[in-house]
């Protein structure tokens, strides 16, 4: 892999961080806070075309690559962490559809999905059942004429926003797993719950949904092997949020840099001091070792197909990693202007705890990497 972008990706990074800072810092505050509508401000990047950027041009999108997409989630989160996850639920169908969906699925879907006219959700976990999926209790009951699915997922990123899901249920005839699109619009078999407030990424909803004998409709399956699909989902979210990760960490090290060359104390300015240099000299080198492999992994996606899921756990663990550590170094140089609540400092340091959980956590990452080199 060539390690450096190439110049058209250069240029459409900084056409996302010229984007970013115009159109996503001013709002990031309202939208962490709940004041702005997420599932619009979505919807406004659909329109903006920044949803369907790996979707073919035939099915409405920009037919571009995913590293393309993961630029974008990198700069948008250097002002509001939580569109990063929000992203990496609507993406985990965009790209579910894109492999495993018939002509009949993408030409229905990704369009909307493009346009930012549906929003994406996956529905994986539930009580008894997260990183160990085998425990899934929800059903699909497809003996009869109307196949239904019954049952409760947690934690379903974008759940109360969404009008497209993707469902992972047991097929109650042959006891596998399948994963199932399904139209959220029917509020009379699908009751959504808020979920519990969180530590962090508070932009995005982690809402409870309840099916009760929720019709299926015909051709709504995805056809192919359940487990693989959802293993390609969560890769698809690790990057995604290994990306998030990067842009919350560069952005928090900006707040640092900035801090250190105009804060005044013992009649110099605190950047001048050893022990803050070598504070941004370690945040600078750990954020461009972990960039460099949350590239790799993104780069894996489009081009090396069989090292995508070893290097998507790398990125999320190394990644996630480093930005909890250092928002927090980043918070020591702010001193206590880094303490104040729902400033970009501290706001960063909350959601950068909550990327070594979200989408499996750095425990499972060692997991899967232990597996890839088969020991």
């Amino acid at each position: 892999m060539n390690t450096f972008l190439s110049s058209s990706q250069e240029a459409l990074r900084e056409q996302y961080e010229k984007y970013a800072a115009e159109e996503i810092q001013p709002s990031a505050k309202d939208l962490e806070q709940g004041k702005a509508s997420l599932k619009e401000f979505l919807q406004k990047l659909g329109q903006t075309g920044f949803l369907g950027m790996t979707i073919a041009k035939e099915y409405g999108g920009a037919s571009g690559s995913f590293l393309d997409q993961a630029l974008f989630v990198e700069a948008a989160c250097e002002y509001e962490a939580g569109l990063g996850l929000a992203l990496s639920a609507h993406f985990q169908v965009v790209e579910l559809i894109k492999r495993y969906g018939d002509d009949r699925q993408k030409s229905r879907y990704l369009p909307l999905l493009a346009r930012g006219e549906a929003v994406g959700a996956f529905c994986l976990n539930e009580e008894n059942a997260g990183s160990d999926y085998s425990l899934i209790e929800a059903v699909a009951t497809t003996k009869q004429e109307a196949p239904k699915l019954t049952g409760k997922k947690l934690w379903v990123v974008n759940g109360k926003i969404a009008t497209l899901l993707v469902v992972v249920a047991k097929d109650e005839e042959t006891g596998k797993l399948s994963l199932w699109l399904v139209d959220s619009g029917d509020s009379k078999t699908i009751k959504v719950t808020d979920g519990a407030k969180k530590l962090g990424l508070r932009s995005a909803t982690s809402d409870q949904i309840e099916f009760v004998e929720t019709k299926l409709a015909e051709g709504s399956r995805l056809e192919g092997d359940a487990v693989q699909q959802i293993e390609f989902a969560l890769d698809t979210a690790k990057t995604i949020l290994a990306m998030a990760s990067i842009g919350m960490t560069a952005g928090a090290m900006k707040l640092a840099v900035e801090h250190a060359k105009t804060r005044k104390q013992f009649g110099k300015n605190i950047g001048a001091f050893q022990a803050i240099q070598w504070k941004l000299a370690d945040m600078s080198t750990d954020l461009s070792a972990a960039r460099m492999l949350a590239l790799r992994a993104a780069w894996a996606f489009d081009d090396a197909k069989e090292d995508f899921r070893k290097y998507a756990a790398m990125a999320k663990l190394l990644s996630s990693k480093t930005a909890r550590f250092q928002t927090g170094e980043a918070i020591q140089v702010l001193g206590a202007s880094g303490l104040v609540e729902d400033s970009p400092a501290e706001r960063f340091y909350r959601d950068a705890k909550m990327m070594e959980i979200c989408q499996g956590t750095s425990e499972l990452q060692k997991v899967v990497i232990a597996e890839e080199l088969k020991v």
